[in-house]
C-alpha cells in the first residue's frame, strides 16, 4: 500500500476507527446506518471491513461478509463484498482496486467463491478482478383482485415484545430456498430490517410466521418469509393482502421450500457478479434479498 494511506481491517472493537467508518458511510452511502446494527450486536466477526485512511479519516472501503451459501442443496463457503466506495475527493486514484485485490488475496483461502451486487455505475469495474455477471429472477403469480380480509399484524422492532417475536423466529428459521440461498445470515437480515424494511414487517400469529412485504402499484411484493416450519404461501396470501386492487404477487426468492405455485418469472436487474468456479443452478434463482449486502 502507498505510504500516503494506512490500511486498517477488522476493526469493529476500535471505537475511533468505527466512528470514522460511520462518517465514511454517511457520505458515500447516504441513508445507510450501521450504528444501530452494531450497537445491538449484529455486527459479528463474519463482517470484515477493509479500509484505507488518510489524514485521520477513512477515504476508501470494502466490506466482506463470510457466508454459507447453498446452491442446489449443497453448502459452500463464500465471501460477499459490500459497502465498496471511496470519498469523492479521493476517487480515480485506484484505491478501491487496491482494497479489492488485498481483500481477495486475504480471504481466498476461506472461500469457494466471491460474489457481490454492483452499483450500475461501476459495472465495468468488477470484471477486472475476474467477476462475471449473472441474471436473477422474480417469481410471480397473477391473481384476481378480491375482497380483502387481512390477518397480519404489523410489527414494530422498537417495541420489545415485537422485537422478541422477530428474534425468536429469526434464530430458528427454516430456509425458504435450497436452489440459491444462504444459511445463518440473521445478522445481514437484521441490517435490512433496520435500514430498508423497518416498516414492512408483518406477523401472522396463527402461523407463527413473519412476512417482510409491501404493496406497490397493485402488486404485493414479498421480500422474505421468516418461519420455523413450512407454510403454504398460497393459503396465507388472502391473509396478507390489504388492498383490493392487488393483481400480482412477486416473490424475491425461489419458493422451493415453501408451498407456492408461481406462474411466471421475470428477469431482475440485480447486477449479481460472481468470481470463482461454481456450478450455478439450471433453474431460475435469486439469492433472498435479505441475504444480500
Amino acid at each position: 500500500m502507498n505510504k500516503e494511506y494506512n490500511l486498517i481491517e477488522n476493526y469493529r472493537q476500535n471505537e475511533n476507527y468505527l466512528n470514522e467508518f460511520y462518517n465514511f458511510i454517511s457520505i458515500v452511502f447516504p441513508g445507510a446506518n450501521f450504528r444501530e446494527w452494531e450497537e445491538k450486536g449484529f455486527w459479528t466477526d463474519d463482517y470484515i471491513p477493509f479500509s484505507l485512511m488518510s489524514g485521520g479519516k477513512i477515504v476508501s472501503n470494502v466490506c466482506a461478509s463470510l457466508m454459507r451459501i447453498v446452491i442446489s442443496g449443497k453448502e459452500h463457503s463464500a465471501v460477499q463484498f459490500g459497502a465498496v466506495g471511496t470519498l469523492p475527493e479521493f476517487r480515480n486514484k485506484g484505491l478501491s482496486k487496491r482494497l479489492m485485490n488485498y481483500a481477495i488475496k486475504t480471504l481466498e483461502p476461506k472461500a469457494d467463491f466471491f460474489f457481490l451486487y454492483a452499483n450500475e455505475t461501476v459495472l465495468n469495474f468488477y470484471p477486472k478482478f475476474g467477476f462475471k455477471k449473472f441474471d436473477e429472477y422474480l417469481f410471480i403469480k397473477n391473481i384476481n383482485p378480491t375482497i380483502v380480509n387481512p390477518k397480519v399484524i404489523k410489527l414494530d422492532i422498537d417495541n420489545q415484545n415485537d422485537y422478541s417475536i422477530l428474534q425468536n423466529l429469526l434464530n430458528n428459521r427454516i430456509p425458504v430456498t435450497q436452489i440459491f440461498g444462504a444459511a445463518g445470515f440473521q445478522s445481514i437480515t437484521m441490517w435490512h430490517l433496520f435500514n430498508i424494511y423497518r416498516n414492512d414487517i408483518y406477523y401472522l400469529e396463527k402461523e407463527k410466521s413473519i412476512i417482510i412485504m409491501r404493496e406497490k402499484n397493485n402488486e404485493l411484493l414479498i421480500f422474505d418469509v421468516i418461519c420455523n416450519k413450512e407454510i403454504d404461501i398460497d393459503l396465507i396470501t388472502p391473509k396478507l393482502i390489504r388492498s383490493q386492487n392487488i393483481s400480482k404477487i412477486k416473490l424475491y426468492f425461489p419458493p422451493d421450500q415453501l408451498k407456492y405455485k408461481y406462474n411466471n418469472i421475470e428477469k431482475e436487474s440485480t447486477d449479481l457478479f460472481i468470481r470463482g468456479n461454481i456450478m450455478l443452478p439450471n433453474e431460475p434463482y435469486r439469492l433472498p434479498v435479505t441475504a444480500a449486502t
